[in-house]
């Protein structure tokens, strides 16, 4: 731990914002972070530098090409070939080392807003508010950060007894170097805590904490919120399997958040092309990705091509077989428009094309930038368009709904759960789907995920937490995908990653083995 502790001891200091129309950040050097932020304006540049640290693409992009949502570009220089799209990933693999790394980060700096929250004299009772709304948002992206590792580096996050990560509940020291990984159990309780904690601030605000011309009036889905907290912890019970609980938490979200499922293609390409669907429309919280990150490669896009995600924008991954074939296999269901640009090639004899990687282009469509992937000035400009990263979405929540239902026997209240959702994302209204058992259900719910959230970071914990419940056998690519990848891969080489495989833990990464004695490497990665 002390590699990424001792780096993460500064971080307070380097206060970027996440908003272009805050104040200049402090000077690095010029000042510890305890004496710089005295203010409730300091305390919101910290609270902005937290958000930006956690707006990286790593997770969604492991996830997309570790799973079966990516297949080879037909552009692929050798990006990823030998590491997460043959699921080799070790303690010295980037991906595991870049998501741990980064939110540690993260929390450090959001430990940071919590403990000098409490140390700002505020001059008035509209600034108390605005201070306790920060530390509000402060905790529940604390929550937000812990499940999240939890979800990746757990080998069981089902289990109280498991290990997750290291236990970040406060500010983290030089001195200790020697920190164990706390258990799941402890995690849950952390987060849940949390959560609590900033529901009762959140509901105590009696000027709602929000400054005269604060950007949060403009782009309230960019910070943390009551709705976020309600919905992190229906995904936390989901998580653990506790579903009396996670419908529960599910319900109040859809119940009384305001926020509607997007009903139009329109409103929902907005979500992912131009960031302005309208108000109360889908999203529940996003990360902003800034104008400094809009340089060529840091774009959420240049996870998956080089350029822009259209033909000609050298795509290096581009939308799995297997999951085009799912989208495929109903044409009214317009999330396909979304996922795959129209500029992709269709071949529709594929499984038999003597040249599939230049035969059958499928482009990713999805954090395009542009509603129709053609070469626009937003597309082709340099960087373009760079689309904010959406965390949780309104539909998530009816997702949950449908688990809890099944879990609880109910499969007709299961199959309504997912019908209210399919209304939303077809052309046609939808009959509600039978089915014939649990499993079916299960399936059911997965497949949807995974069109649902394709490319947004969730298929590796979805197979992770529900694959055995669905039945599958784990990752699920078109052999044909395989053909396009290298010369040097056989037929048969690789298997898709089974469930039994211990891989679906990441590994505790290198830096943190070398520079603290006291964590344990998960199974299997010894």
């Amino acid at each position: 731990m002390k590699k990424i502790f001792v780096l993460l001891v500064f971080t307070g200091l380097f206060l970027t914002s996440c908003d272009e129309d805050l104040l200049t950040p402090f000077t690095p050097g010029a000042l510890t972070d305890d004496v710089a932020v005295q203010t409730s304006a300091d305390l919101r540049k910290l609270m902005s530098s937290s958000y930006n640290l956690m707006t990286d693409r790593e997770d969604a992009v492991f996830t997309s090409v570790f799973t079966d949502e990516a297949g080879i570009g037909y552009a692929n220089g050798g990006q990823g070939i030998s590491d997460n799209w043959i699921f080799f990933v070790i303690p010295s693999s980037d991906s595991p080392g870049i998501i741990w790394g980064n939110l540690y980060f993260a929390l450090s700096r959001i430990n940071r807003v919590i403990t000098y929250a409490d140390r700002i004299t505020p001059i008035d009772a509209s600034d108390a508010d605005v201070i306790s709304r920060i530390k509000a948002e402060a905790i529940t992206t604390r929550a937000l950060c812990h499940l999240k590792i939890m979800s990746y580096f757990s080998p069981d996050p089902k289990s109280n007894d498991a290990l997750a990560g290291i236990l970040a509940d406060r500010i983290i020291t030089t001195s200790e170097s020697n920190s164990p990984r706390a258990t799941n159990g402890a995690f849950y309780t952390l987060i849940h805590s949390d959560l609590d904690s900033a529901l009762v601030i959140f509901g105590s605000l009696t000027t709602g904490g929000i400054p005269t011309g604060s950007p949060i009036l403009t782009s309230p889905t960019s910070y943390a919120s009551v709705n976020l907290a309600k919905a992190l912890k229906a995904r936390a019970y989901a998580l653990k399997g506790d579903y009396t609980n996670a419908e529960i938490w599910a319900d109040k979200v859809i119940s009384e958040s305001g926020v509607n499922l997007a009903a139009t293609q329109a409103d929902y390409n907005k979500v992912f092309f131009t960031d302005n669907e309208p108000a109360n429309t889908e999203v529940i919280f996003r990360l902003k990705r800034t104008g400094q990150q809009n340089t060529q490669g840091s774009n959420l896009h240049n996870g998956w091509c080089s350029v822009k995600p259209n033909l000609n924008g050298s795509p290096f991954y581009e939308v799995g077989r297997s999951l085009f074939n799912l989208l495929n296999a109903n044409p009214l269901d317009f999330r396909t428009k979304t996922i795959v640009a129209p500029s992709s090639i269709i071949d529709p004899n594929y499984a038999t094309s003597a040249d599939f990687r230049n035969s059958d282009k499928l482009i990713i469509g999805k954090h395009g930038g542009v509603a129709t992937g053609a070469a626009t000035a937003a597309s082709t400009a340099t960087g373009g368009f760079n689309n904010d990263y959406k965390i949780v979405r309104i539909s998530e929540m009816y997702l949950i709904k449908a688990e809890a239902r099944v879990a609880a026997g109910d499969l007709p209240g299961a199959a309504n759960a997912i019908d209210i959702l399919r209304d939303k994302r077809f052309a046609a209204n939808q009959t509600t789907p039978p089915y014939a058992d649990a499993t079916a259900a299960w399936k059911a719910i997965l497949d949807e995920r995974r069109i649902e959230f394709a490319f947004e970071g969730y298929r590796y914990i979805d197979i992770k937490r529900l694959g055995a419940l669905a039945g599958i056998s784990g990752v699920d690519r078109d052999p044909a995908d395989y053909s396009s990848s290298s010369s040097n891969f056989p037929a048969a080489d690789p298997l898709n990653l089974p469930l039994s495989s211990y891989k679906w833990a990441l590994p505790i990464p290198q830096d943190e083995l070398n520079g603290n004695p006291g964590i344990v490497q998960n199974p299997g990665y010894n």
